[in-house]
């Protein structure tokens, strides 16, 4: 996908609505920008400041937002978490080939152009949407942090997930660059090929994702994991 660009209309509409002022303003989630409307009706927005939002001695800000959806009626919010257990979703109940969604999210991890209608083709699914266990369970391992459930009470549908990807993961390349030596999307996407990984493993499963996605910490690489595809992310 175009991150740089997406990222260059991202903090263009950041400055248009003075993220800056509302930070120092202590105003959060006071605006709400469109920024996909997708084929089947369903929106994906951007809402801000965030509440980790805040201005360094430095007087720069450190960007925070979050990633909503508008589908079915239904507006809520989307997590690295709610994401992560979409894509375990499609694997485990909706029999997608695992190879398939993990060559799809190597390639949307690139700085490149990328052709939703041929991914749509290639990874075919039966549509079940999490059942209330599996969110129980995540809702638990999730401890004192809140899961929102709304957020996986649906299957996305490929466009709603990869485009929901593409924003959520922008966050991380804008305050922690990997031009700069830091990681960045890599964080993200390393979390998001480990739960298809932890689909066919018996070492590992979606409750170790999760608690990975939620260390505050950098966690260390599974060794039985192939990391690789996180050099070609620039």
């Amino acid at each position: 996908m175009n991150f740089n660009a997406a990222q260059i209309t991202l903090l263009s509409i950041f400055e248009k609505y003075d993220f800056k002022n509302a930070v120092i303003s202590k105003l959060r989630h006071s605006e709400s920008v469109v920024l996909e409307k997708c084929s089947n009706g369903s929106m994906i927005s951007v809402s801000f400041p965030g509440y980790k939002a805040y201005r360094k001695s430095s007087g720069d800000i450190v960007f925070d937002y979050r990633v909503d959806i508008f589908k079915n009626g239904v507006l809520t919010s989307l997590s690295h978490a709610n994401l992560i257990v979409d894509i375990y979703n499609k694997i485990k109940f909706g029999r997608m080939f695992p190879l398939g969604i993990c060559n799809a999210l190597i390639q949307l991890s690139q700085e490149n152009d990328i052709d939703l209608k041929q991914f749509k083709a290639d990874l075919r699914y039966s549509k079940k949407k999490p059942t209330e266990e599996l969110l129980n369970s995540v809702s638990e391992w999730h401890g004192e942090k809140k899961f929102n459930r709304l957020g996986n009470s649906f299957d996305l549908t490929l466009e709603e997930l990869f485009l929901s990807i593409k924003w959520i993961v922008i966050q991380e390349d804008i305050n922690y660059p990997i031009s700069e030596g830091f990681l960045g999307r890599k964080m993200c996407f390393s979390r998001y090929l480990e739960v298809v990984f932890a689909t066919h493993q018996k070492d590992y499963d979606l409750e170790d994702v999760i608690k990975r996605t939620l260390s505050h910490t950098r966690p260390e690489p599974w060794p039985e994991m192939d990391y690789s595809f996180l050099d070609d992310i620039r």
